[in-house]
């Protein structure tokens, strides 16, 4: 999904119709990219990214470290890292928003189970309901607020025109669009806070519940996961085909549907994971796979560093030019590459090397990066 932020204008990955073509084979890629990946695989991380908090914390607590400590500081770290990722190469960045909401995730380390699902329950219905109210409010708003809203929803030709040329800039000249942008970034983005602290609650639950070792078999959890993929995919194509019959009213920004169906789908996602993972088949691509998500913090950076330098001024400055079965190739190419390297590299290495500068940062010392 990010590569459509990367190549078009911001206002094209909730409202297609506002930039590009639509029709086609291009109508088909965003048909199902909004079903089966839009927030989908945010879901997932956020619910691993919470996992990762009791996990790390207790090798911490295993080699005679503070672990409360030891997590603050890597919180720190991984939000500076987030802020020059946002304010120097793009404004999408979410490691900033990973790290605050891991801050507050981790006093609850602790509680209970239910303590977690229940508080995730509550901030999932607070995020809920600001969408909701931000969507019934729209009738009672100012004509110069509805105006505002209208001209990010489908902006002039000259506001698109003006978009393009700020990032078809070199990086210097874009340093004021690429500001603005990410300070924008990082106060409507509290739309997502709720939402991200609660799937890093439910990811703390899941582990207290060894949801990810033996708590289900194979059968309940493809159950579950049939069950979830199901009533997912009914309430984003309802919303989905009714967007697409009415040309995507503003309304749309605040969708509902693909709220509640992503949280379903994400979770059947995960749900036939473990499955597959359990199976002793494609061995190979599982240990190819492992080996990407080791190096999760690198490939997530150099995805940016590559796709900015394709559609970006300070390198080829191909932003406005790609069609979505464009980018859908792109992005085919780049999974191949970052495959291949992650498999090359951990040959040679124990970690990526982002992840090597996080944790010697977090550790106060250079760590061991080669295998001995």
């Amino acid at each position: 999904m990010n590569i459509q932020s990367f190549s078009m204008i911001s206002s094209a990955y909730s409202n297609p119709l506002s930039f590009g073509d639509f029709s086609g084979l291009n109508k088909t890629i965003y048909y199902f990219s909004h079903i089966f990946a839009d927030q989908k695989f945010m879901t997932i991380f956020s619910i691993l990214f919470g996992a990762s908090i009791l996990l790390v914390a207790s090798g911490n607590e295993a080699k005679g470290l503070n672990a409360f400590k030891m997590h603050y500081r890597r919180m720190v770290i991984l939000a500076c890292i987030g802020l020059l990722h946002l304010y120097c190469l793009w404004y999408g960045d979410i490691l900033f928003m990973y790290a605050v909401m891991g801050m507050l995730a981790y006093p609850a380390r602790n509680k209970t189970a239910k303590f977690m699902l229940i508080t995730a329950s509550i901030l999932l219905m607070i995020n809920a309901a600001v969408y909701y109210t931000a969507t019934e409010a729209m009738p009672y708003m100012s004509q110069a607020d509805i105006q505002e809203l209208a001209t990010d929803w489908v902006p002039s030709s000259e506001a698109i025109e003006e978009e393009i040329f700020a990032n078809q800039s070199n990086w210097i000249a874009q340093t004021s669009y690429r500001t603005q942008m990410a300070t924008e970034m990082l106060f409507s983005g509290t739309f997502y806070y709720c939402r991200v602290l609660a799937l890093m609650l439910i990811g703390m639950a899941m582990i207290k519940l060894n949801f990810f070792g033996e708590r289900f078999n194979n059968k309940s959890l493809l159950m579950q996961a049939i069950f979830c993929s199901l009533l997912g995919v009914f309430l984003i194509l309802n919303r989905l085909n009714y967007n697409i019959y009415s040309n995507f009213p503003i309304s749309a920004m605040f969708d509902q549907e693909n709220y509640w169906g992503s949280l379903m789908m994400g979770y059947a996602y995960i749900c036939l994971i473990i499955v597959f993972c359990r199976f002793k088949v494609l061995n190979r691509v599982k240990s190819y796979l492992s080996q990407v998500g080791r190096l999760a913090l690198t490939n997530y950076l150099v995805q940016t560093i590559i796709c900015t330098f394709i559609f970006y001024g300070w390198g080829l400055g191909k932003f406005g030019t790609f069609e979505r079965k464009d980018q859908l190739l792109l992005v085919i190419c780049i999974w191949v590459f970052q495959i291949l390297f992650s498999v090359r590299w951990m040959k040679t290495f124990r970690v990526g090397p982002f992840e090597w500068l996080w944790r010697s940062l977090t550790y106060g010392s250079v760590q061991n990066i080669k295998k001995t």
